[in-house]
């Protein structure tokens, strides 16, 4: 017995809103902010692995 009877799926599946396509000002505003978002990204890593590298050359005593 159903209290609460569900509707029925449909058989296509409902399709995501494509988005607008972007100016060219908004691309180039986009891909300088991934451009600067990978380079802060290499930086720490870059960072990490020195610090790495350093305690490995005192013998690993940290």
């Amino acid at each position: 017995m159903n209290s609460h009877p569900q509707a029925p799926t449909s058989a296509v599946p409902a399709a995501a809103p494509q988005p607008l396509p972007a100016t060219p000002a908004e691309q180039q505003a986009r891909a300088e902010a991934k451009a600067l978002k990978k380079e802060r990204k290499h930086e720490r890593l870059r960072f990490f692995y020195g610090w790495c590298e350093g305690c490995r050359a005192f013998g690993e005593g940290f």
